[in-house]
């Protein structure tokens, strides 16, 4: 995989924290067509690839709802002194 590559796949496991290792191979092909796309050798075909890839991650604002996923909540450090 190409540097434009690897930092997509970064920048997806940064944005898209629901992944696990079950997600590896579906990772790769996300990550190889978004480097293709910040070097501007994407086909059509191959955004339309990429745009169907994330809805799969969830990774688009239509798909998200589907995940079920929520961040974890914060502990409020004062809570043991306020409750």
């Amino acid at each position: 995989m190409n540097d434009h590559g690897k930092a997509a796949w970064q920048e997806l496991a940064e944005n898209v924290p629901w992944l696990n290792a079950s997600h590896g191979g579906i990772v790769s092909i996300t990550a190889l067509l978004a480097g293709r796309l910040r070097t501007g050798t994407l086909s059509d075909s191959g955004a339309n690839l990429l745009r169907l890839c994330l809805g799969q991650l969830g990774a688009t604002p239509a798909d998200f709802g589907k995940v079920g996923w929520a961040p974890p909540a914060k502990e409020d450090p004062a809570a043991e002194y306020f409750s």
